[in-house]
């Protein structure tokens, strides 16, 4: 199980965070070596004057994607909730990590507007150039080792750990 980065793409307020901490919950209570990389949280400490430009995107996913391989590589299952919404940021991250899973959160635009607690979705409407899936392209992942229908998807859940614990399943829907 240990040496994974385990990337949670989707639109803003999809729930990859809630995902990624239900994971972590499971992961800390069978005592799995883990951490999270919230991709909001990761931001001001890895990239704290950059922008969301395209460039300073690149750069921000970039530095993320390095960080996380790098862990994984000393024997961590790190838990990556990022939008990263272009596939190229997510095609980097894999092929820089010693195993790498995608877990795409699928989740409706509507209900991601309805569960806006950071305000993106209004934001974006008076301040256009910025959100994926609104005014900015959300490349959906080609082919996601799992698929979780929101943040609360106890079978995606499932899926994750088993693809965890047995590296010849990765290839789990």
């Amino acid at each position: 199980m240990s040496g994974t980065v385990v990337w949670f793409t989707g639109l803003p307020s999809s729930g990859k965070t809630t995902l990624a901490r239900a994971l972590q919950a499971r992961l800390a209570h069978e005592r799995f070596a883990h951490c999270l990389l919230d991709g909001d949280a990761m931001r001001p400490i890895l990239a704290p004057s950059l922008g969301y430009s395209d460039q300073e995107r690149g750069e921000f996913y970039g530095a993320l994607a390095r960080l996380a391989a790098e862990l994984a590589r000393q024997g961590l299952v790190v838990l990556v909730p990022a939008t990263a919404h272009l596939r190229e940021y997510r095609r980097s991250a894999r092929a820089l990590s010693p195993r790498f899973l995608e877990v795409w959160v699928q989740t409706p635009l509507s209900e991601c507007q309805k569960r806006d607690s950071k305000g993106l979705y209004a934001s974006a409407a008076q301040e256009p150039g910025h959100l994926p899936g609104v005014d900015l392209p959300y490349e959906e992942p080609e082919q996601a080792e799992i698929l979780a229908t929101g943040g609360d998807d106890q079978a995606a859940l499932g899926r994750i750990l088993g693809a965890l614990r047995h590296p010849a399943a990765d290839a789990v829907r």
